[in-house]
C-alpha cells in the first residue's frame, strides 16, 4: 500500500471497525487518492525511499525528479554511460550537456510527513469514501429538470490548498 494515511485513523473518523479485511474497497480507495496527491503534487508524497526514475533528456542537462528532496543519487546514467552531476533541489545537473535516455537510482522523499500533506490525503480520502457510490459525479438541477456527469476524479479545494507548498516547481510552469 503507498498511502501515507493510517487505517486507524480513517477508521476512527468513519466510526468503522478496526478492521482493514472488512473494507477492501477503502484500501483501493486510499491508493487512488494517493496516487492522484502525488500526480496533483508532480511529486512522490512518501517517507524517504529508493525509487528508478526513468525518462530521455534532449535539449536540457537538467533531469527533475519526482523524488524530492534529494538525499542520494545511488547511481545515473545517459545511454548507459555515468555521467557526472550537481544534486539541486528539484533534481540534478549534468556537468556536461547530454543527450538520451536516463536512469536515476535517487533516494528521496521526506524525512517526516508534513502534516498538510496527510491531513490532506486522510481528507479526501474520507470525502471519497463517504461518496463512494457517487465516485466523480456531479449532480445540477433547474426548471428543466436534473442531470448528473461524471466528471472524473476531483481534488477538493482545501486538499489543494493544503498541498500548494509541495507542488514541484516543474507543475508550476517555471
Amino acid at each position: 500500500m503507498t498511502s501515507i494515511v493510517n487505517f486507524s485513523d480513517i477508521a476512527d473518523l468513519l466510526d468503522l471497525e478496526q478492521t482493514e479485511d472488512k473494507y477492501p474497497a477503502l484500501l483501493v480507495l486510499m491508493d487512488s487518492v494517493h496516487s492522484a496527491l502525488e500526480n496533483h503534487c508532480g511529486r512522490i508524497l512518501n517517507l524517504e525511499t529508493t525509487v528508478t526514475e526513468k525518462g530521455f533528456l534532449t535539449d536540457s542537462n537538467f533531469i527533475d525528479l519526482r523524488t524530492i528532496p534529494v538525499s542520494t543519487i545511488n547511481s545515473i546514467t545517459v545511454d548507459i554511460i555515468d555521467v557526472t552531476y550537481k544534486i539541486s533541489a528539484t533534481g540534478v545537473d549534468l556537468t556536461e550537456h547530454e543527450s538520451g535516455k536516463y536512469i536515476v537510482d535517487v533516494t528521496g522523499g521526506f524525512e517526516e510527513i508534513p502534516p498538510d500533506v496527510y491531513r490532506a490525503e486522510l481528507m479526501q480520502i474520507v470525502y471519497e469514501y463517504q461518496n463512494v457510490n457517487n465516485l466523480a459525479t456531479r449532480s445540477f438541477s433547474n426548471d428543466g429538470g436534473s442531470s448528473t456527469t461524471n466528471e472524473g476524479f476531483n481534488i477538493l479545494k482545501e486538499c489543494q490548498r493544503l498541498l500548494n507548498p509541495y507542488v514541484h516547481i516543474k507543475k508550476l510552469g517555471f
